[in-house]
């Protein structure tokens, strides 16, 4: 008899709503995938308008990187630092990474200005400073 009580059991209808949970599982996890890629690492920006440049360079990856603003505020590694404190702070960091430097300076900065800090980058020790423009398109 329990052969035919199965039988008689009316069959469960496909629901739509069985197809959906996959695809919600996947959703999340790309939501939690871009959330965690996205702060891998922190956009610098110090509100810097780079100058522009006709030639094409791949920028390479720098472990120290100093911003020079149009108010001549010194970023190093996304913290304000002052010209005299300058020396003492680029030592700190040479014993850590290695002498390469990525420097990102507004246009509207001078060039005395520019030198100045870049006096100072040659003195602590940098053996590589890479200057940051923005590309444009030569005719």
């Amino acid at each position: 008899m329990s052969l035919f009580n199965q039988a008689q059991r009316p069959r469960r209808k496909a629901n739509s709503d069985d197809n959906l949970i996959p695809l919600i599982n996947i959703v999340f996890l790309l939501l939690i995938f871009f959330m965690i890629a996205g702060k891998i690492e922190q956009i610098q920006d110090a509100g810097l308008t780079l100058p522009e440049n006709s030639q094409t360079k791949p920028a390479v990856a720098q472990p120290i990187t100093l911003q020079l603003s149009k108010d001549n505020e010194i970023h190093l590694n996304n913290e304000v630092v002052s010209v005299d404190a300058l020396p003492e702070a680029l030592s700190t960091l040479l014993q850590e990474h290695p002498a390469n430097i990525a420097v990102r300076a507004d246009k509207r900065v001078t060039y005395q200005d520019l030198d100045k800090v870049l006096v100072i980058l040659r003195a602590a020790g940098f053996s590589t400073i890479n200057l940051f423009t923005l590309t444009t398109e030569s005719s």
